[in-house]
């Protein structure tokens, strides 16, 4: 029992240092932490308003609505929402979110990594070089990415559930997979597509006839759970201004490989600014693959690790300048922009063959190598894990926030043309109203459901009403969202059935 304790103990121990500068009072300043913030303050209000699984946050862009959470990864804020309901502050409730999520991260890799090599010192390690990483440290500290921090507990527990179905032919772990991979897609969809070439390479070194009929049934499951977000996110980028923003950001960002190796401390956005953020893939990282490769070339043993080595490799190469004919192809990757988000990638696949490394050498090397390993990560990130500024943000600045929480407004609809932060100075002109036109929006006048349409700037509008006519205005579910709640509550349903059932059935009968 202490064998299989001591491990995950010292994680909790080293993680809980990490995260120390989250547990004073107050907020931090990060790239998206007043976002965050924000976002959950009306995310809040919304559910106190009667959106179940909030839409649109009416407060937002100088009150005249957002629809931010259609397009926002939703598994962060009901995190973050359930920590808020039980008495914690809203500033609380984001941190105590990051600090779960990563702590969480370090667990799973250590599961995901015992799994995989048969051994707690493999898993260890693994587990050390996931969570103690320049890139993590960077999204949790300087970036603020709270999506992307929570995406990093599903990413190890998908691999696992991964290499659990492909080991073998079991239904069951193709529904696990799905349950894993679904959480995954509703806490930051992007790292999923990030992720997407490595997933495949793992299921291309094992596959099978009967575990890719496993495999199938579990992105449906994943799918099915998630498409209550993931198919109006997708299918609604057309009605805003997300592509134009985007979709070529890519082209300033590719990063000079020796930064890769090592770039100094920052808090500011690459290439904007006088003091960059850290783009390093980290030392201990570095050493992992380096050691790999030296123990490949003499051993000659590829066995299980070649994908994530070769995903370490494509994820350098799509780092930098010479992968831009890549980029210029339309595929997916041009809305992952900028390219350096792909550190995650190293990060994790050099974490794994860490482990591979450590569960391969001989006794005296394995013990050599997980010292230097562990020094080079403790070390190397001594001052990377603390917050940069320490701030406050009142309940009456979030009332009166006209902003919308987003970095680039990019999911401001369409038809807006010239942004208008202010809150507007008087009512409207009879036919219009202070709320941004999108679809969902419906408008009754005395009662009756009457045309809308966008005005010159985005507000709705429609036909001149009569003197003393009363005017209802409310935002639903369009025909695309009532199927994806649909398909949603139909395979939460099926799942849950199917679940009973099995245990009902595998119960052992008691003998008379």
């Amino acid at each position: 029992m202490v064998k299989k304790i001591w491990p995950l103990a010292i994680l909790l121990l080293v993680g809980l240092f990490a995260v120390r500068t989250f547990f004073a009072s107050g907020y931090f300043d990060g790239h998206d932490s007043q976002a965050h913030l924000v976002r959950l303050y009306q995310y809040d209000l919304a559910l106190r308003d009667g959106q179940i699984l909030p839409a649109w946050a009416g407060d937002l862009y100088g009150g005249k609505g957002y629809p931010v959470f259609i397009f926002a990864y939703p598994l962060p804020y009901l995190i973050a929402e359930g920590f808020h309901l039980v008495g914690f502050s809203l500033q609380a409730a984001i941190k105590a979110t990051f600090i779960l999520a990563y702590l969480l991260s370090s667990f799973t890799m250590y599961v995901f990594a015992v799994n995989f090599f048969k051994s707690s010192l493999a898993g260890f390690v693994s587990a050390l070089l996931w969570t103690w990483a320049p890139y993590v440290f960077v999204k949790m500290f300087v970036t603020a990415s709270l999506g992307e921090i929570v995406s990093y507990l599903f990413i190890p527990i998908t691999f696992y559930t991964l290499q659990r179905l492909l080991a073998k032919q079991d239904f069951n772990r193709g529904l696990w997979f799905g349950l894993a991979l679904g959480g995954w897609i509703m806490a930051h969809p992007a790292t999923v597509t990030m992720f997407a070439p490595l997933l495949g390479l793992v299921v291309l070194s094992r596959i099978s006839k009967r575990s890719l009929t496993n495999l199938s049934w579990g992105i449906a499951l994943a799918l099915g759970l998630s498409a209550w977000y993931f198919f109006p996110a997708l299918l609604e980028a057309k009605f805003t201004h997300f592509n134009e923003f985007v979709s070529h950001q890519y082209v300033n960002e590719f990063v000079p490989f020796k930064r890769l190796v090592y770039s100094k401390w920052g808090t500011g956005p690459p290439g904007i600014s006088d003091n960059p953020l850290s783009q390093q893939i980290g030392l201990a990282q570095w050493g992992a693959i380096i050691l790999t490769a030296i123990w490949l070339i003499k051993s000659r043993r590829f066995n299980s690790i070649w994908p994530y080595l070769v995903g370490f490799g494509l994820s350098l190469f799509l780092m930098l300048e010479v992968s831009r004919p890549v980029w210029d192809l339309p595929t997916p990757l041009q809305s992952l922009s900028p390219p350096w988000r792909l550190l995650i990638v190293a990060v994790f696949t050099a974490a794994v063959s860490a482990g591979w490394l450590i569960k391969q050498l001989p006794l005296k090397a394995k013990w050599l190598a997980m010292a230097g390993l562990m020094f080079l990560a403790l070390y190397g990130n001594r001052n990377h894990i603390r917050i940069n500024e320490r701030v406050d943000y009142s309940q009456e600045w979030l009332k009166e926030y006209t902003g919308v929480a987003t970095g680039w407004n990019e999911h401001l609809p369409i038809w807006v043309k010239e942004t208008d932060f202010s809150r507007p100075a008087s009512p409207p002109p009879s036919g219009q109203l202070n709320t941004l036109y999108y679809p969902g929006w419906q408008v009754a006048v005395d009662g009756i459901r009457v045309p809308i349409w966008p005005s010159a700037n985005g507000l709705i509008e429609f036909a001149t009403p009569s003197a003393g006519a009363k005017i209802e205005a409310k935002f639903v579910k369009t025909p695309l969202r009532q199927s994806a709640y649909l398909i949603s509550l139909v395979t939460l349903a099926g799942l849950i059935i199917y679940g009973w059932r099995s245990r009902f059935w595998s119960r052992p009968r008691s003998r008379r």
